[in-house]
């Protein structure tokens, strides 16, 4: 993501050139996203002004909530190096529960060495190369780090909507999933329908979408059937484990075995006022032959020679 060039004394061999045609090229495949997201995130937008540890802290946690909704801590009891009363104190320890946070982190600076930990460890989630961006001077070249890497992650998630539809009405759907499998916690992320609940995934997809997640792949089905590529036996069981907005004190939660389309419909009162809610599954889980057997019972624009990369987990 090198900002920082010098000018070159005398014209590049054509090698050289030729290596500085590429990575002008990878740069361009690699454009910033989601800027006025990023930059809304952070407590001062001002983008001339010298960026701070919060900054970086409030940039790749907006990062992380655009990509990773209702992401579950994936560590607890590290030290947040915030008092608790500090307004944030709950960013600083959403990074340091998903370890995304450095030791060497400051909320008054930011050294290169931290901030590419910083943006490194986000990337690390999806198996991509770590980044080593250096220091930056001003809030707009820490925004646009930020964008770039948020763009590498875009290209990277495989992301597949799930479209439950009614037994009843096969225009209108009962619930809204995605697939996150390639990801640092496999979950299903379940969705309150938002606007008119049709079941057409031309209307539906984009509404599933932002900045940064763009989901084209989908499988529409039958409730049930939507229902049995998860509960697949009488022994399964279904746990919410993460919400947004987040209510920690009720997750983990184990979803009484019979009320999974309560659930998944947010029908169930414990889902009053969550918008995303992640769950994940306890038993046999369905295998590619079973779901290339469900294929007559759905519609979807994924090949049955691709549906593995939705289900593959990294």
């Amino acid at each position: 993501m090198g900002r920082y060039t010098r000018p070159m004394p005398h014209p590049a061999p054509w090698p050289v050139r030729l290596a500085l045609l590429l990575a002008l090229l990878l740069g361009v495949a690699h454009a910033e996203v989601c800027r006025q997201e990023l930059t809304l995130a952070l407590p001062d937008p001002v983008l001339e002004r010298a960026p701070t540890g919060i900054d970086a802290a409030r940039a790749l946690k907006r990062a992380v909530d655009l990509v990773e909704p209702a992401l579950p801590p994936l560590s607890h009891g590290a030290a947040v190096p915030l008092p608790e009363d500090d307004p944030d104190y709950g960013v600083v320890k959403y990074l340091v529960d998903r370890r995304l946070l450095p030791e060497t982190w400051r909320p008054d600076g930011l050294d290169g060495a931290t901030w590419g930990a910083m943006l490194s460890g986000f990337l690390g989630w999806y198996e991509l190369p770590r980044v080593s961006p250096g220091p930056p001077t001003t809030v707009d070249e820490l925004v646009a780090d930020m964008g770039a890497v948020l763009a590498r992650v875009a290209d990277a998630i495989r992301p597949a909507a799930l479209l439950a539809t009614d037994p009843a009405d096969g225009d209108r759907t009962t619930f809204w999933a995605i697939i996150w499998n390639w990801t640092i916690y496999p979950r299903l992320l379940v969705v309150r329908p938002s606007g008119d609940a049709t079941a057409q995934p031309r209307d539906v997809l984009p509404r599933l979408s932002n900045c940064a997640v763009k989901i084209d792949a989908y499988i529409s089905a039958p409730q049930e059937t939507a229902k049995s590529l998860f509960i697949t036996h009488n022994s399964s069981r279904m746990y919410v484990v993460a919400s947004d907005p987040s209510l920690e004190a009720l997750w983990p939660y184990q979803v009484p075995p019979g009320e999974e389309l309560e659930a998944f419909g947010y029908q169930h009162p414990d889902l009053e006022g969550v918008d995303v809610f992640a769950a994940v599954f306890d038993g046999p889980s369905v295998g590619i032959g079973t779901l290339l057997g469900m294929l007559p019972r759905v519609r979807t624009n994924i090949s049955p020679f691709g549906l593995g990369r939705y289900l593959e987990i990294p």
